[in-house]
């Protein structure tokens, strides 16, 4: 395809108007199909500056957009691979028993040893044997429309939590059980047959422990009633102490001796001096486990190593934008121009004719401008500090904004102080510090509301909300206009030929007639 400085030339047809009147120069002889197609070329030059302007803002609006996406991408990427403090464990447990499961917090010291343990379990009540089936309708046990409040523990099994369960005469006992299980008074109720025909009942806690002790009552309570007018319960084969099931001895608190003091508690998971312990069995009296933890400094530095990678992956990303030359000699393609190339080389040329769209950016530049300050000043003041880590910012020009590691002065601060990467990347309470994690996410957030107040969102479906849409929206008004524009000229053109055309004929005719 042939170019004229940079730009494709094209021989393509320009019509707007069907004029069915025309003259195809019969009587003058001229071509005037091609005269009108170089006229109205011409004449839509205008127009065609329009569309290739319009094309240019919708390729910045996409080239904006695909900015957002990897600045969201890399804001959501902070917090789940380095935003929470479990991110930056530096610590590794050791347990010389698979009885008890044992993780290290960054605050883990010392070494533990547990010579006895008591697993928690969970409260569980049965009802009497029965004839009652899981088909059989509240109405055959002489029930009416209801409700019924149920207490269970939390998740803690040290508060006790209340829910109301409606029900309707024409409800299973299955449909009934089933209230029970979706409710969140954290119950699990079931029914099964028994071997002698019969069924039972049985309702379980959701959380060990012994339960909580409530002024009225005389025992904990683990499982209970505090609202039963149709007395439900006790139609399905359940005796009540108090309005608490029966549970005989079936709950117990977790128990375990560490260093020589026991501790009691709901759940079986405890924490001592960082450690995070989980029984998974009962330990005998006298064993011996010994707990301990050691600074896992390899599992950090790369930790480190890959955040920088991730941070510098966008830095490059974003230069790249603002420092990318223009193509001046590439404009957009007409669609006449495209009718004569490949799809191929539609491709290419667009290529080029795209570089350069976000260079010398402002959005983008206020974006690098306010991570390299995030990351330069946090922690000055305190020694939480990125420098303090080995990490600086390069002093290459074509480098610039990125971050190099001095690998040997990241592993000693680690090793003089564990939790010094903690302090870095998730702030430090006792300095007032939020963490460079929190900093880039707000910059990142900033910059992703800045872009889209200039290009939107991939999912707007208004051009008028963002400042590029409504240009565009303007160009379009002026591209149609211009189009009603050219269908009057080429009418009017139109008609001055066919105007010519009559006159040469009559001359013609009245030539004819004195010839004779």
């Amino acid at each position: 395809m042939a170019t004229v400085n940079g730009t494709a030339s094209s021989q393509a047809t320009y019509s707007y108007l069907q004029y069915k009147n025309k003259i195809g120069g019969l009587v003058s002889g001229m071509d005037i199909d091609s005269i009108m197609e170089k006229l109205m070329k011409a004449e839509s030059a205008q127009m065609e500056k329009l569309q290739q302007q319009k094309q240019k803002y919708e390729w910045k609006r996409d080239a904006y957009r695909e900015v957002n996406t990897s600045l969201s991408a890399f804001r959501d990427g902070l917090w789940d691979n380095y935003g929470q403090s479990s991110s930056w464990n530096v610590k590794a447990a050791s347990s010389s028993s698979s009885s008890i499961s044992v993780t290290a917090t960054n605050s883990a010291s010392g070494n533990l040893e547990i010579s006895e343990a008591t697993m928690a379990t969970a409260g569980l009540a049965k009802s009497n044997s029965t004839t009652i089936n899981s088909k059989q309708t509240l109405a055959e046990l002489g029930l009416i429309d209801g409700t019924v409040k149920l207490q269970g523990l939390d998740s803690t099994g040290t508060k006790l939590v209340e829910k109301e369960i409606a029900f309707k005469s024409t409800d299973t006992v299955q449909s009934f059980l089933n209230s029970i299980n979706s409710s969140g008074v954290g119950i699990t109720a079931i029914i099964a047959n028994n071997a002698n025909g019969g069924s039972t009942i049985s309702l379980k806690s959701n959380t060990t422990g012994e339960g909580v002790q409530e002024d009225t009552k005389s025992s904990k309570t683990i499982m209970g009633v505090t609202t039963d007018a149709q007395d439900i319960f006790s139609k399905l084969g359940f005796s009540l102490n108090e309005g608490n099931f029966n549970t005989g001895n079936t709950a117990k608190n977790a128990s375990m001796t560490v260093n020589g003091v026991t501790l009691t508690q709901a759940t079986n998971s405890f924490e001592v001096a960082g450690y995070k312990m989980n029984l998974t069995q009962d330990i005998a009296a006298n064993s011996k486990i010994n707990i301990t933890s050691t600074t896992n400094t390899d599992d950090i530095v790369k930790k480190v190593k890959e955040f920088v990678e991730t941070y510098n992956g966008l830095i490059k990303d974003l230069n790249t934008k603002t420092s990318e030359k223009k193509n001046i000699t590439y404009e957009p393609l007409t669609d006449a121009q495209k009718s004569e190339m490949t799809e191929t080389e539609i491709v290419k040329w667009e290529e080029k004719a795209k570089a350069g769209l976000l260079k010398g950016d402002s959005n983008l530049n206020k974006t690098l401008s306010a991570m390299r300050q995030t990351l330069s000043e946090y922690g000055a003041s305190s020694g939480n500090s990125l420098y303090n880590l080995g990490i600086t910012t390069s002093k290459t020009w074509s480098e610039n904004g990125k971050l190099e590691i001095d690998e040997d002065k990241l592993r000693s601060a680690i090793e003089k102080d564990p939790n010094a990467v903690t302090k870095v990347f998730n702030g430090d309470s006792t300095a007032g510090e939020t963490g460079i994690i929190a900093g880039l996410r707000k910059s990142a957030k900033e910059s992703i509301d800045s872009i889209e107040r200039t290009a939107g969102k991939a999912t707007s479906t208004s051009d008028e909300t963002y400042s590029l849409g409504k240009t565009i929206i303007g160009l379009n008004t002026k591209i149609e206009d211009w189009k009603d524009r050219l269908k009057s000229i080429e009418e009017r053109y139109w008609n001055q030929f066919s105007a010519m055309e009559t006159a040469i004929q009559k001359a013609n005719n009245q030539s004819s007639i004195f010839s004779q």
